[in-house]
């Protein structure tokens, strides 16, 4: 009997994999960190479809210095943005959707951060927000040093 359960499950899997399950069960919630994101501004997930899963982790995000982040500030032009931190992943007039990866200190592994540039109605920078605190430290701790 546990032969035919584990036959079924591997054909489940298969099955699920080549008809492009989507990444995220529909279930899942993602609450909003509302200590890095205190008007809960609101992201589009960070997704891959099936592919080739040989790889341990897939990634999706651009590799960043920390340091970049520190000349992005209230008052700064859009333009300048673009220059520092090249094309958006996401945009719209108001805001632009960043996903980097940086390397941790500790286990030199990547971890997928998503940030956002808020722009008033001039264009220039209003706000910075990051999706996550854990993100958001990670950026603090490199620009100060530690």
């Amino acid at each position: 009997m546990a032969k035919n359960s584990i036959y079924f499950l591997a054909v489940a899997l298969a099955t699920s994999l080549g008809a492009g399950a989507p990444a995220i069960a529909a279930g899942q919630s993602n609450p909003v960190d509302r200590v890095s994101n205190r008007a809960a501004l609101d992201y589009t997930d960070a997704e891959i479809g099936p592919r080739k899963l040989d790889e341990p982790f897939v990634r999706d995000g651009v590799v960043a210095e920390p340091q970049l982040l520190a000349a992005i500030s209230p008052g700064v032009e859009q333009a300048r943005v673009q220059a520092l931190l090249g094309t958006p992943a996401r945009q719209n007039a108001r805001e632009w959707e960043y996903n980097f990866k940086f390397r941790m200190q500790e286990s030199q592994n990547y971890l997928v951060c998503q940030y956002k540039v808020v722009f008033d109605g001039q264009q220039l920078v209003s706000d910075t927000v990051w999706r996550r605190r854990q993100c958001q430290k990670l950026v603090g701790a490199d620009l100060k040093g530690e």
